[in-house]
Order: C-alpha cells, then sequence, then structure tokens
C-alpha cells in the first residue's frame, strides 16, 4: 500500500530506510514527491530533521 506515488529506485530505496511511521505518515498525508529531495523534504517534515 506505501505505492501511493511514483518512486525511483533511488526514492524507493531512501523511502524504505525511513522508520515505519514515517513512510505511514507520509502515505497517509497523501504528499507527492516528483525527485528525490522533494522525498527527503517531505520526510524531514515529518521527523523534524530540517537540514540547511
Amino acid at each position: 500500500m506505501q505505492e501511493k506515488f511514483s518512486l525511483t529506485p533511488q526514492m524507493q530505496e531512501y523511502f524504505d530506510s525511513l522508520p515505519k511511521a514515517v513512510q505511514e505518515s507520509i502515505v497517509q498525508s497523501g504528499a507527492k514527491a516528483n525527485s528525490l529531495d522533494e522525498l527527503k523534504a517531505i520526510a524531514e517534515g515529518f521527523t523534524g530533521n530540517a537540514q540547511g
């Protein structure tokens, strides 16, 4: 059920490395990521690990 959006192999690897709770939050939020950077930004929003 985690395939609500299309992921490149790199994006899938990153998504799979996230804690299950973060994965579920991303999926349930309906967030759309078009790149690895966007996916990381979305994940950071849920984990509070902002970089920059």
